[in-house]
């Protein structure tokens, strides 16, 4: 395998057979592949191990994209505090704590906080900014536990946050994951209360089932 991913190219065989790696042939690794690999054979596949157990990674995304946002500064000083205060404590009891239904590491997670809090001040004049991040963080660092005997790892995500975080408290009815943000007003609303006359009058039953979706708090949360 070494000599193959060499420069000449060559893969030898057992049987003494030499093959020749065409100009037009491509290698591709998976990291799973190389689990019993020499470390001659992982550095030819050009595979890196960059350990980022102390948060280097994320805090230098989040830096960038702050800096690069189109935020006034003062707005840029409280998301780095939201950051610094809320995404590593929940990290570190999470990874110790749940199981996802796929593995996702943080750095997607934060990745995906930072997409979701762009959409939502884009699109509207945030007053309560903390509100707007914990509603992000929770969804983008809580949503996907697993979610087998009737949710309980977000039953105690559930708790977990509401014990730790308490500057933006949610409601005592139902779970963190049974709320929005009104950016209005500033607070935490019940998904059920966006199921008005319009979203319900709009449904064509006349239909099959499976041409429209029954609003739901979970579906109109998805």
């Amino acid at each position: 395998m070494n000599s193959v991913m060499d420069d000449n190219k060559l893969l030898t065989l057992a049987s003494n057979e030499r093959i020749s790696l065409k100009p037009h042939m491509k290698l591709i690794f998976e990291i799973r592949n190389l689990n019993h690999a020499t470390p001659a054979t992982v550095s030819r596949a050009g595979i890196l191990y960059i350990s980022d157990d102390d948060g280097y990674q994320w805090r230098a995304y989040v830096k960038s994209w702050i800096k690069h946002s189109p935020y006034d500064n003062e707005r840029k000083e409280a998301l780095q505090r939201l950051f610094d205060n809320y995404i590593d404590e929940c990290y570190q009891y999470m990874r110790k704590t749940f199981k996802t239904i796929v593995p996702v590491v943080l750095i997607s997670q934060v990745t995906n906080i930072c997409k979701l809090l762009e959409i939502i001040m884009q699109q509207n004049e945030v007053k309560g900014l903390e509100f707007i991040f914990v509603f992000a963080c929770v969804w983008c660092m809580g949503a996907g536990l697993e979610i087998q005997e009737g949710n309980k790892s977000r039953l105690a995500f559930d708790k977990f946050w509401r014990e730790k975080f308490k500057t933006i408290k949610f409601p005592t009815k139902g779970t963190v994951f049974d709320y929005y943000v009104d950016t209005e007003h500033s607070k935490l609303v019940d998904w059920n209360n966006l199921r008005n006359e319009s979203i319900e009058n709009s449904i064509d039953t006349s239909k099959a089932i499976t041409n429209y979706t029954v609003p739901t708090g979970d579906t109109i949360a998805a």
